[in-house]
């Protein structure tokens, strides 16, 4: 009798595994959890691969309201500095590094070392990348090309690992459009690196419209995800280009729905 309410207990946990490793129906989950993420903190750690070859490193103490944006970061890496944004005051990043000043996101000095802007704190830009991906393959199964390759422990975590192929991944050439006069419109635009176009074209930050550049089709050949089995948010990224890993992200100590207040913002 033993015996068999063991077997029939494990049936009934292949069937609950197998069904919560549906990407059809574990995608929306994803999507809809970095979509509902308001208020949170963590540490952030990040290799991105640089014009040189060399991976840059970062460490950062985040604190995130998604809505409106109002970030505070206590960065030790690349660069030690404390900053602040709050997108309803202001376009510019508060910076404490010995003294105070205020500077645009994409400023060559917040930039150092990085790929990204301090304002892309949070989910919302792999939620973009990843909304941006399925749509250029809009009709296709995503079982095609999302696989869930088993589950892994990451920060204490149960997860699942999720990688996704763009097998018609390359490099293109576009045209400058009307308007575009930064390599920040396109990225926005088109969900892609910013540092990837100017490491392509070797470039900085101005483009003219009619100007012929080189770009990624799209934002990485190969994506890997650990999804988080208890709120289905991607707390480790790793992003893959022609030339092997380009980015990997990590959001260590999670903590989501906290009461943030004002003086959590002060510099």
């Amino acid at each position: 009798m033993k015996k068999i309410t063991g077997l029939f207990f494990a049936a009934i946990l292949m069937v609950v595994s197998s069904k919560a490793q549906n990407v059809t129906e574990m995608i929306p989950k994803v999507m809809s959890a970095m979509g509902n993420a308001k208020t949170m903190t963590y540490h952030f750690y990040a290799q991105e691969r640089m014009h040189d070859g060399k991976y840059s490193k970062s460490d950062v103490e985040f604190k995130v309201i998604a809505s409106p944006l109002k970030i505070r970061a206590n960065a030790k890496l690349p660069q030690t500095a404390q900053l602040m944004y709050d997108a309803a005051a202001s376009k510019e990043v508060k910076v404490k590094k010995g003294l105070k000043l205020s500077l645009s996101p994409t400023n060559s000095l917040l930039m150092k070392g990085v790929h990204n802007p301090i304002t892309r704190a949070g989910f919302a830009t792999i939620k973009k990348i990843l909304e941006t991906s399925i749509a250029q393959r809009k009709g296709e199964d995503l079982s095609t090309y999302v696989k869930v390759l088993g589950t892994v422990n990451f920060d204490s975590k149960d997860c699942w690992k999720v990688e996704i192929n763009d097998a018609d991944y390359k490099i293109i050439n576009y045209t400058v459009a009307a308007g575009e006069t930064s390599v920040w419109s396109i990225g926005k635009k088109l969900a892609i690196s910013e540092y990837k176009i100017k490491e392509l074209n070797d470039i900085g930050d101005e483009v003219k419209p009619g100007q012929v550049i080189k770009i990624p089709s799209s934002y990485a050949k190969k994506t890997t995800l650990y999804i988080d089995k208890t709120n289905y948010l991607p707390i480790y990224h790793k992003m893959e280009d022609e030339k092997g890993i380009y980015e990997i992200y990590e959001f260590k100590e999670l903590k989501l729905g906290v009461n943030l207040t004002d003086a959590d913002f002060e510099l």
